[in-house]
């Protein structure tokens, strides 16, 4: 067998005597990236429109290879961890963004692709008109997901893809609770988020 009967961007001859597949006609990892896992409290009576940006991590990969790439990324989120008091609600949200091209900016990760969290509203004391207590917490596995959509990288071109946490929450009165508040609580854990993307060849 000689080199004419095969493509040379897909295959090798070894000693002239089989063929190989070269390294980037396989599935591959390609890139990684990750934030460390984070834990914060919060004021139960802070009000509404609480919120802030917890951490954002990126992950990137250059196509060196001489054939295009179908490129895609998952998103791994660490064990979670919310916990509020009646009268409040929070969320921890994902924000994504993406970006393709040749030397492109770093995206902006502004669409809202997931929520996770809590709230409650137990009423009133039918005696006092005051509002009830109770804590309540909700928890998640780690899990993984596909993050975007599958993309063509061509030779020379860059993919990158961002994801932002935040924190969300609103709390709508003060007013003292029936019974007392010993265990107003208002506070968040969640564990890394990486972001992994692998690649397999455009086959024509």
């Amino acid at each position: 067998m000689t080199f004419p009967c095969i493509n040379e961007d897909h295959f090798e001859m070894v000693d002239g005597t089989h063929l190989q597949p070269l390294p980037w006609m396989a599935w591959r990892h390609v890139a990684t990236n990750e934030a460390a896992g984070i834990n914060k409290s919060y004021d139960p009576n802070g009000g509404s429109g609480m919120a802030e940006n917890l951490y954002e991590v990126q992950v990137a990969w250059t196509n060196p290879d001489p054939v295009s790439a179908n490129v895609y990324a998952l998103v791994t989120r660490g064990g979670s961890r919310v916990v509020c008091s009646c009268r409040n609600i929070i969320y921890l949200e994902q924000y994504s963004g993406f970006a393709l091209g040749v030397a492109p900016a770093d995206p902006t990760a502004s669409t809202l692709i997931s929520k996770f969290g809590n709230g409650a509203d137990m009423g009133e004391d039918p005696g006092s008109g005051l509002p009830g207590f109770a804590p309540v917490e909700t928890r998640a596995g780690e899990r993984t997901a596909l993050f975007g959509d599958n993309v063509v990288v061509d030779p020379g071109e860059t993919y990158k893809a961002r994801l932002r946490l935040r924190f969300s929450g609103a709390n709508w009165e003060t007013e003292a609770f029936f019974g007392g508040d010993a265990e107003t609580e208002l506070s968040i854990s969640t564990g890394a988020t990486r972001l992994d993307l692998f690649a397999y060849p455009v086959l024509s």
